[in-house]
């Protein structure tokens, strides 16, 4: 079977393992009356790499002003997994992978991906 892994596509090797909103988010500061924290907005995903391979992970999510949080690149071993969030979410994120040190495929920067995506809801 893991010789059956290595052939796949390195986009086939992300998961998503869990996808939830509301939840509690250090980096997300929305507040209510009185200054209270509001996470109703924060929508999180977890995505994992579910190869044998080592993958090189990029990871944005759009909020709900249409604008694209991103993250950096991010090495994954097989079976770890990466958390992105969004602080005011529309639950739309996107991803870019590719095995680790493979210098033939370029991620794109965080400036092409906000241009490239800026007006796409």
């Amino acid at each position: 079977m893991a010789a059956l892994a290595q052939d796949r596509d390195a986009a086939d090797c992300v998961m998503k393992i869990r996808s939830d909103w509301g939840q509690p988010c250090e980096k997300c500061e929305s507040y209510v009356e009185s200054y209270k924290r509001d996470y109703r907005g924060v929508y999180r995903v977890e995505l994992s790499n579910t190869c044998g391979n080592a993958i090189e992970l990029k990871v944005a999510m759009q909020e709900a002003n249409g604008r694209w949080r991103t993250f950096p690149v991010k090495a994954l071993a097989n079976g770890e997994s990466m958390t992105a969030f969004a602080c005011n979410g529309t639950g739309k994120y996107l991803y870019w992978v590719r095995r680790l040190n493979d210098t033939e495929i370029l991620l794109p920067s965080d400036q092409e991906i906000l241009t490239e995506y800026r007006d796409r809801r």
